[in-house]
């Protein structure tokens, strides 16, 4: 499975026994490992064999017949477009189903055939989906075109990778500093807002704030209704809005903006839609990849909180994605059952591991004090409605976008004690607190963070982040146009 944020799983436990009604997932230890990096499924050098037009006969591509690219785990390239170092992740999805969930109908794709999509990807410099039918046989969709590759060796050559070095360090290094005073940066920082009510229940609210910050530090943001996510073709919201019957948040939407006038459609609603009457839901994490949540079922009197995480297009199976599908193991889930169940016993011995009740598909992602983790939670039969073990399962998660800069949690205190999340913006010199009641903006000079925001946004309602996405330069004015084409601005300065 593909990520905006790109998981490769490293499974490490750290058991909280405590009530459901004391447990926070989002307050948990800083437990993060990176995995050895393996080498690609597609590694080698291709070449295009052939174009053809998805709506017209003759198609038009910067992409030609005879072109190269180049995979391996420090490469992606084609042409001029390159990623270096690139992030993988994979999933095997039935390709039928992939494709007319992008808005693609192939008559020569059976219906039940299935293929292996890899994401490469870096941030706002590349991002393709390979699908490949073969060992030796690839292609991917660029401007409503198939380019079919096919594999010429299963290396690539050291001047081919000196070239794409040479040229990212020119480009993307050298040049960075200069970069970062000379052109805007625009930001999309989607966000859950809590309202308590009087009866002690609440209700949740999805926004995204776009932020504009020109070179001369001057900042400009607009606030808008759901979550606005940027696709590699075009952009889509996710949303999850209470129901009028149950009052229940039980249904969460991820659609093309162009849709959203007809997502009354029946056709609609079951191709971009997720329903479950019995859950109540809160959105934790979005991306074009990945949509998690938590939920509790209190038509069945269940205060125990579980996660769920679905493929953003994919919501018509109206199905959870499954630990082997998310990690691509197939022995995922009985390492997983293995790990609670020592966990959970070693913590607490009169825990019988026949009355642990443990799903593949009970995980999620939250957001935890500048970082993503994974959790899980863990409870028994006997205590299904009173108590709850809440088990971080956390992962090494490899930002979309790289930084020679780094900021610790212990720096971001000492800078702000109040803090309760933080995000280092990349490619840039600015870095994000969050408080209780405001988003600041920190200017970052050789490598010191300024003790004083330059800019901060209130938030008068209790606030979680759980997605970004960062355009720099011409795209920074790209994504501007498109929030304010694609959305009713309700705030802002």
């Amino acid at each position: 499975m593909t990520k905006k944020f790109k998981f490769l799983l490293g499974l490490i436990f750290a058991i909280i026994l405590t009530s459901c009604t004391n447990s926070n997932p989002e307050e948990l230890s800083d437990l993060i490992q990176s995995p050895e990096i393996a080498n690609p499924v597609l590694e080698g050098t291709w070449q295009v064999s052939k174009i053809e037009g998805i709506k017209t006969k003759d198609p038009i591509s910067d992409i030609k017949i005879g072109d190269k690219l180049y995979i391996n785990k420090n490469l992606v390239a084609i042409n001029d477009e390159y990623a270096f170092p690139p992030t993988f992740t994979s999933k095997y999805v039935n390709l039928y189903d992939y494709l007319a969930n992008r808005g693609y109908d192939f008559e020569k794709i059976g219906k039940d055939e299935s293929a292996t999509v890899v994401n490469a990807s870096q941030g706002q410099f590349f991002a393709r989906d390979f699908i490949q039918r073969s060992e030796d046989e690839i292609f991917f969709i660029s401007n409503d075109n198939i380019i079919y590759l096919s594999r010429l060796s299963k290396t690539v050559e050291a001047d081919v990778v000196d070239k794409y070095t040479n040229l990212a360090t020119k480009e993307r290094i050298e040049s960075k500093s200069k970069q970062n005073t000379s052109e805007d940066t625009s930001l999309l920082l989607g966000v859950r807002e809590r309202t308590d009510l009087s009866d002690g229940k609440q209700d949740y609210d999805y926004y995204t704030y776009y932020v504009n910050i020109n070179p001369e530090g001057e900042v400009k943001y607009k606030k808008a209704y759901d979550i606005f996510l940027r696709g590699q073709n075009e952009y889509w919201k996710v949303r999850s809005q209470k129901s009028s019957v149950t009052e229940l948040f039980d249904k969460i939407e991820a659609f093309p903006v162009r849709l959203e006038n007809e997502m009354d459609k029946q056709d609609n609603i079951n191709r971009y839609s997720f329903k479950d009457f019995d859950m109540d839901i809160r959105l934790n994490y979005a991306d074009m990849n990945y949509i998690s949540f938590s939920y509790t079922t209190p038509l069945f009197d269940n205060t125990i909180t579980q996660y769920g995480v679905l493929g953003t297009n994919e919501l018509e199976d109206n199905k959870l994605i499954t630990i082997e599908e998310f990690t691509g193991e197939e022995d995922a889930f009985e390492q997983f059952e293995n790990m609670v169940i020592n966990e959970a016993t070693s913590k607490d011995s009169k825990i019988d591991p026949n009355d642990l009740i443990i799903e593949n598909t009970n995980f999620g992602l939250v957001r935890d004090n500048g970082a993503w983790s994974i959790q899980t939670s863990i409870y028994t039969k006997e205590s299904q409605k009173t108590a709850s073990s809440q088990i971080p399962v956390r992962n090494y998660i490899e930002e979309n976008v790289s930084s020679d800069l780094f900021v610790s949690r212990d720096q971001v205190r000492n800078i702000n004690p109040q803090e309760k999340d933080y995000k280092l913006i990349p490619n840039s010199n600015y870095l994000i607190i969050q408080t209780a009641d405001e988003i600041l903006f920190h200017k970052i000079n050789d490598g010191k963070i300024d003790k004083n925001p330059f800019f901060s946004i209130p938030t008068p309602n209790p606030t979680t982040f759980i997605s970004f996405d960062q355009q720099i330069g011409t795209n920074a004015k790209s994504l501007e146009q498109a929030f304010e084409n694609s959305n009713t601005v309700i705030g802002g300065n």
